[in-house]
């Protein structure tokens, strides 16, 4: 979960579904991106960047209205390095660094169809239905950002990311589930009126970006999964001083994931991917390892009715 162009995956397999009220996760993240869009998903051709983040994200949910609810906050450190072209042909290119925190999220999601809010022995026994969906809603906020810098992980704006995630169970053998998670979002940015000095720019504005993301997944055993992964993206293309650009995203990125369950409590997955098909010269490829530390508050479970 970072507001950075994980073009194969987005937010990763697993992070599109329901869970049982009254539990927490937090997960931490290791991400290596090797790229030609900078940390806030602007697409620079002559660009070659590379970015290590390390998203931490604290979830929890909860019941509303007897349907599955979630809240979650996010902070990103990181830093990014690399070559980024100026704005003048004439000015040269030189090794570029910057650390700090890129954008971060606050975000909230609700179960529209088939989710209801469930306690964890509820939710054990319940027969998932073939189809549900969710609303999910993010606010992102920048990260570190010095318009005398020509490198940052942060924006100096706001996203707004709204989207209604499907689930699609494919399989009704719980040990042994096949399930496709669907993403479709619009990603709406404000403007930086307080662009980057060599962009000789007094404003920057980007276009709304639309995505839909996509994790076909699979139980092989009861503790080992494993998906395949594709993300769309179009759009996004940057106005200055009200000037296109003519770098609009048209984008599909491609990957895979493989997930372990150590214990209870405890989850490990790790994902590659990249860009397959890609206008404007788009270049993307991605590590990412992935923990998932969850805790019931037991206290509060009722039996079912």
């Amino acid at each position: 979960m970072i507001n950075l162009p994980v073009l194969a995956q987005g937010d990763g397999p697993r992070n599109l579904l329901w869970s049982p009220k009254n539990t927490f996760a937090f997960l931490p993240k290791w991400m290596s991106m090797n790229q030609n869009i900078t940390p806030g998903n602007v697409l620079i051709k002559d660009a070659d960047l590379r970015i290590d983040a390390f998203p931490l994200t604290l979830v929890y949910n909860f019941g509303l209205a007897n349907r599955f609810a979630q809240v979650m906050v996010n902070a990103v450190p990181g830093n990014v390095s690399g070559s980024l072209s100026a704005s003048q042909p004439s000015l040269p290119a030189p090794h570029l660094s910057s650390s700090g925190f890129a954008d971060g999220f606050i975000g909230f999601k609700i179960g529209l169809v088939n989710q209801p809010a469930l306690n964890i022995i509820e939710y054990s026994q319940y027969e998932k239905k073939t189809f549900s969906m969710m609303f999910y809603g993010r606010l992102w906020y920048s990260g570190s950002y010095d318009s005398a810098k020509p490198l940052n992980l942060g924006s100096n704006r706001l996203t707004f990311e709204l989207g209604f995630p499907i689930d699609l169970w494919l399989s009704k053998d719980p040990k042994r589930s096949t399930w496709l998670e669907i993403y479709p979002a619009i990603h709406m940015y404000t403007s930086n009126n307080n662009p980057l000095f060599i962009s000789m720019a007094n404003k920057t504005q980007q276009h709304a970006l639309y995505s839909v993301e996509n994790h076909l997944s699979h139980n092989f055993t009861d503790k080992f999964w494993a998906s395949a992964d594709l993300r769309y993206q179009y759009g996004g293309d940057l106005e200055v001083d009200g000037v296109n650009q003519d770098d609009k995203q048209n984008i599909l990125g491609g990957g895979i994931t493989a997930g372990f369950q150590v214990m209870k409590m405890l989850g490990l997955n790790a994902s590659y991917g990249g860009i397959i098909v890609g206008d404007n010269g788009a270049q993307s490829n991605m590590i990412r390892i992935t923990a998932v530390i969850s805790y019931a508050n037991l206290k509060k479970l009722q039996k079912p009715e």
